[in-house]
């Protein structure tokens, strides 16, 4: 089975920004989960984002109040 590897823009569907983005990253190495980067060119931002597995992204939003965070996705 193929992992799908997501930014958080694109599973959100807006900036994540850093505090959401930094709180994501810390808790993806917790648990030893492989990032990937893209390199990403627009308006608002150029430079590398994280991809992570699409699945650890819906464990992650939809257990926030589990892991201590703001449920970010019901903000969208």
């Amino acid at each position: 089975m193929e992992v799908k590897y997501i930014s958080l823009f694109d599973y959100l569907g807006k900036p994540a920004g850093k505090e959401v983005g930094g709180r994501v990253n810390e808790r993806a190495r917790e648990f030893g989960i492989t990032c990937l980067k893209r390199f990403v060119r627009n308006k608002k931002y150029v430079g590398k984002v994280n991809l992570y597995p699409e699945a650890f992204l819906e464990y992650y939003f939809n257990n926030s109040n589990n892991m201590n965070t703001t449920h970010e996705k019901t903000l969208v």
